[in-house]
């Protein structure tokens, strides 16, 4: 019987681990954004609006600059349906005049955001280049993916479609 009895609570230590109550760790934490262009803003003023787009990027990581790329193009179609996306910068001071640079002579639409010190990423329990989240517009985190490789748009915009119920 003890040997039993073991093996459930062991089972059932199992499967909270794998399938335990993780909210607090997919909803928001109070975050705010300086932007390149000198304003601010945040995900819940952001989320209001519809679904929000945070991608994680630095001017030396390629597959960043690419995503971001794409990334814009949805911030383009997407707009008028209440999508945003914020590329959050985590390059270090000397570094960000490259970034802005970079931003300007993209001429993206999206908004771009400095995180220097890495708090928003660690905030936001990233660790790799890119990272890329979707919060719905009850601040949750309903995706989230590391890395990029091509194709890796359409899976964020198929997200984006069916929170839109396009």
């Amino acid at each position: 019987m003890k040997r039993k009895y073991k093996s459930i609570v062991y089972t059932l230590f199992l499967l909270n681990l794998i399938y335990g109550n993780d909210s607090d760790r997919r909803q928001h934490p109070n975050v705010n954004f300086n932007l390149f262009s000198g304003n601010k803003t945040s995900i819940e003023e952001l989320i209001k609006k519809g679904p929000l787009v945070v991608q994680f990027w630095a001017i030396w990581c390629s597959p960043c600059k690419k995503e971001m790329h794409y990334l814009d193009k949805i911030q383009k179609e997407y707009k008028d349906s209440g999508v945003n996306v914020v590329c959050v910068n985590t390059d270090n001071l000397k570094s960000i005049p490259k970034a802005k640079a970079f931003v300007r002579q993209k001429k993206y639409n999206l908004l771009v955001a400095l995180d220097p010190s890495a708090e928003i990423f660690k905030k936001l329990n990233a660790s790799v280049m890119p990272t890329t989240l979707i919060f719905d517009q009850n601040g949750q985190i309903v995706f989230s993916k590391e890395g990029y490789i091509n194709g890796d748009e359409k899976k964020v915009e198929e997200k984006l479609k069916s929170m839109l119920n396009l």
